[in-house]
C-alpha cells in the first residue's frame, strides 16, 4: 500500500536513529466505536484482516468493559476518552468510525472533518449513513472477508453475545483518501 508508515528497527520498535534503514514498514487503522460488539458487528471481519496483513490494529470505546471479543480479532482495545486529542506523529494510515459517534459528538466530528480534508488517511464509516455535517458523501464500498475472517468474527460475535453471523462482506462509506490498492471496493463494481 502506497500510504504513510512508519520505520520500525529489528526489535520491533521506531527507529530513533535519522536516515536509518527500515526493516519493514509499518501501517496502523484506529477503529472508533460505542462498544465492542458495534465494531466487530460492523468492521470485524475487515478489523481481523487487516491485523493479520501486520496493521497495528486499536479500537477506541466508549464502553470498553469487556475486550475479548476484540481480543479474539488480533485487536488491542481502548477506552475512548472525550476530549482527547492525537498528535501528527500518531496519524493513522486508516480511520474507521461508527456514524453514531460522528453525529453524537461534535468534538469527534471534527477530529473525523479533520481527517477527511488531510489527504492522508483514509476514513471510513460504518453503521449508518454518512452525516452531511461531514460534507460530500461517503461511497458505499463492501469488503469481501477472507475464509478465516468469517470465522474469527462469527467467535468474537459469539464472545459479545451478538446473535448475528459473519457475512461474506461488510458493507462501509468511504470518504476523502482512498488508496489506489484499497482493499475497499466500490459497493456497486
Amino acid at each position: 500500500m502506497v500510504t504513510q508508515s512508519r520505520l520500525i528497527d529489528d526489535a520491533n520498535r521506531p527507529s530513533r536513529i535519522a536516515g536509518a534503514a527500515a526493516t519493514r514498514l509499518e501501517y496502523r487503522l484506529d477503529v472508533l466505536g460505542a462498544d465492542p460488539a458495534d465494531v466487530v458487528r460492523s468492521a470485524g471481519g475487515w478489523m481481523f484482516d487487516r491485523a493479520m496483513a501486520g496493521w497495528r490494529v486499536h479500537a477506541w470505546l466508549l464502553e470498553a468493559g469487556d475486550l475479548r471479543p476484540l481480543q479474539v480479532l488480533g485487536v488491542r482495545g481502548h477506552r475512548l476518552r472525550p476530549g482527547a486529542e492525537g498528535t501528527a506523529e500518531a496519524v493513522p494510515v486508516g480511520l474507521a468510525v461508527s456514524a453514531g459517534l460522528v453525529v453524537s459528538d461534535g468534538c469527534l466530528r471534527d477530529e473525523v472533518r479533520s481527517a477527511l480534508t488531510s489527504g492522508r488517511t483514509e476514513v471510513v464509516l460504518f453503521g449508518g449513513r454518512w452525516p452531511d455535517h461531514l460534507g460530500g458523501r461517503g461511497e458505499p464500498v463492501r469488503y469481501r472477508l477472507s475464509a478465516a475472517a468469517r470465522i474469527f468474527k462469527r467467535h468474537a460475535l459469539a464472545a459479545a453475545d451478538c446473535p448475528h453471523g459473519a457475512d461474506e462482506t461488510e458493507l462501509l462509506l468511504c470518504g476523502g483518501y482512498r488508496p489506489v490498492d484499497s482493499d475497499l471496493i466500490a459497493a456497486g463494481g
